[in-house]
């Protein structure tokens, strides 16, 4: 007489322990629920601290629509921003160390406000500042992001970098205008907004967005350790801090900024 028997006595033991492990962990190098209460928490530090001080800046607080929009392009694993991403502001971050590192990616966003001319609301010629433009773009007030283990990245010769994508709401970066309004903190909150840190918060309504009772008040330290890196100007497809958007860190491992495209409309 035919023994049924069931389909998991069927497969590979091998096979099954990797599909349990795939479903408990999730897509590869996806972001940790403590990486996106930092990665919130880092934007609304450093936004607090902008010198001159900001008037109008605005909480910063988590989107889940805008980070599963992030994630999915993150998958994608291509080193190059969204065609397709409407009216969302992006950053890029890549790095070829075991895991993310978002305090590293927070910390290299935000070191670009060295060549950053308020008064002339422009970078200093060739160099990167719409990072961090981004960052502290007063008006912007939602993100989310997505990250992915890429084992090849469409337009990098490295492999095995792990890829972040962090998408903004509403976007920063207008052409001709400056990231925020100087002035006391808290002085030109919208209608609606409270002062909390030296940032306006709304007072209600704040829809899908999720905000994290943890509040950061210092820069936590990197995972990496520094180091010098003289073998990094030689390798083919990199420059070191030029205008094309790669550059060689210091520290264990690639990690790669992307310039951030400029919007030409105002709103």
């Amino acid at each position: 007489m035919h023994r049924s028997r069931s389909l998991g006595a069927l497969w590979p033991p091998l096979l099954l322990l990797l599909l349990l492990l795939v479903a408990a962990t999730g897509a590869a190098g996806a972001l940790t629920e403590d990486e996106k209460r930092a990665m919130v928490e880092l934007h609304n530090l450093y936004r607090a601290q902008v010198s001159p001080a900001a008037s109008n800046m605005l909480r910063m607080r988590w989107d889940p629509e805008l980070a599963a929009f992030a994630e999915a392009y993150a998958q994608k694993c291509v080193w190059g921003h969204n065609k397709e991403r409407g009216r969302r502001g992006e950053n890029l971050f890549a790095i070829t160390d075991e895991g993310m590192d978002v305090p590293l990616a927070m910390e290299e966003w935000h070191q670009e406000r060295e060549y950053y001319n308020l008064s002339a609301a422009a970078c200093d010629p060739g160099q990167m500042c719409g990072h961090y433009t981004q960052v502290v773009w007063g008006k912007t007030e939602r993100i989310g992001c997505g990250s992915h283990f890429c084992e090849t990245l469409q337009g990098v010769e490295e492999t095995n970098i792990q890829l972040l994508v962090c998408n903004y709401e509403p976007p920063g970066n207008v052409r001709g205008q400056r990231p925020y309004q100087e002035g006391p903190p808290c002085s030109r909150c919208p209608p609606g907004y409270r002062c909390e840190d030296s940032l306006c918060e709304p007072t209600t309504g704040l829809g899908e967005a999720q905000d994290f009772p943890l509040r950061v008040t210092e820069v936590p330290p990197t995972t990496a350790t520094s180091k010098t890196s003289a073998e990094a100007p030689d390798k083919p497809g990199w420059k070191t801090q030029q205008s094309s958007g790669h550059a060689w860190s210091p520290f264990p491992g690639l990690w790669l900024l992307l310039p951030p495209l400029l919007l030409a409309g105002f709103f």
